[in-house]
């Protein structure tokens, strides 16, 4: 069973989480300012910007830790068909007047060696070596593009600071938002869509993989009618204990702990709400959604991809794309996860994940 846990008055002050927390906030809210005003910039620079059509999007979401980033990647290799935003492009330069901006700085600093480039690449190893066990990543890597959304409140991470706000729940159920907000969050993704394609190539397919936008599916589905869907799906005594593992660390950074009973309890909901809504989902969009699982993509990758371009009667890939997909199919059969969690570690037993959802996620009484 869930063990429960009051805050006590004895509690030690955790004097680097409030470091982190009193460093963090300026920074963030720098950051705001700054993509705001080049969001703003965008308008006045690029008035044809809100005319770029975004056709036949492919949205993974699902159950975190599902396979989610393998699918995306496998998916991405076909450059050709699909683009999707990486790490430095959501981080920074969600806007298009910072992409170009960049890119400018990039060919200048290739032109006299690129001192600055290495410098950059010397940083991301050091800090992939902390993350690889977990979630291995890289700048130019694909990723989560709702990482565009921080500006805007509209990014699922603010757990890590704020994992008691009843807002950050609401933001994790979607539904919960008030109606001005999820449209408007649905608006400045769109936003986001229109500057990447505008940046990579109008001709191109968006790729997106957001767990976080799995209670986000029918406002996407009605947003581009034309999209297709991958549903990933795990069993939840992996998911759950995988998924709070992953944020444990980042959680400890500001003092909190994937281990906190509260936490825990709320991620559980959030998680058996997502099983749930995938199977409505299933039933609601039909032939636009394609249900995958864990097993598949991670133990036969190559039938799980070949599942995809059957059920969304995608194009065949040119010969380079060809290579570049059977390079990562051989990685991802080699591969083997050193991350290690178990639902004790949680204070969970398997029977706390199959009691049904009574509750909302979001209540009056507050997070």
């Amino acid at each position: 069973m869930i063990l429960h846990h009051s805050p006590s008055k004895t509690d030690s002050v955790n004097l680097p989480a409030i470091l982190a927390k009193s460093l963090a906030l300026p920074v963030f809210i720098l950051i705001f300012l700054i993509h705001r005003l080049a969001f703003a910039l965008d308008v006045i620079l690029f008035p044809l910007l809100k005319n770029v059509s975004i056709k036949k999007p492919l949205f993974i979401v699902g159950l975190p830790r599902s396979g989610t980033t393998t699918a995306h990647r496998l998916m991405a290799s076909h450059t050709e068909l699909y683009t999707s935003m990486p790490l430095w492009e959501l981080l920074f330069a969600p806007a298009l007047c910072q992409k170009y901006l960049i890119w400018g700085l990039y060919q200048a600093d290739a032109a006299i060696g690129g001192p600055a480039l290495k410098a950059i690449n010397w940083i991301e190893v050091k800090l992939a070596a902390i993350l690889d066990n977990i979630h291995p990543t890289g700048l130019t890597d694909p990723e989560e593009d709702y990482l565009g959304l921080l500006p805007f409140d509209g990014c699922f991470l603010r757990v890590l600071i704020f994992p008691f706000a009843k807002s950050t729940w609401a933001l994790g159920d979607f539904s919960s938002l008030p109606v001005a907000k999820r449209q408007r969050l649905i608006t400045a993704y769109r936003g986001l869509v229109q500057r990447h394609l505008k940046f990579r190539g109008e001709d191109k397919r968006l790729l997106s993989k957001n767990p976080s936008f799995t209670k986000w599916v029918i406002h996407l589905a009605k947003t581009f009618p034309d999209a297709g869907f991958v549903g990933m799906y795990r069993d939840l005594e992996q998911v759950v204990p995988s998924q709070l593992s992953s944020i444990h660390s980042g959680l400890q950074i500001f003092g909190y702990s994937a281990k906190d009973p509260r936490i825990v309890k709320k991620f559980v909901t959030l998680l058996k709400h997502y099983e749930d809504e995938m199977k409505e989902y299933e039933a609601n969009l039909g032939s636009r959604m394609l249900p995958l699982d864990f097993k598949a993509i991670a133990g036969k990758p190559e039938k799980a991809v070949e599942a995809l371009y059957e059920h969304f009667y995608l194009p065949k890939r040119n010969n380079l794309d060809a290579a570049r997909l059977s390079n990562l199919l051989a990685e991802t059969k080699a591969y083997r996860s050193r991350h290690s969690y178990s639902l004790r570690d949680f204070g969970l037993e398997v029977q706390d994940l199959k009691s049904p959802l009574t509750l909302p996620l979001v209540n009056s009484a507050g997070a």
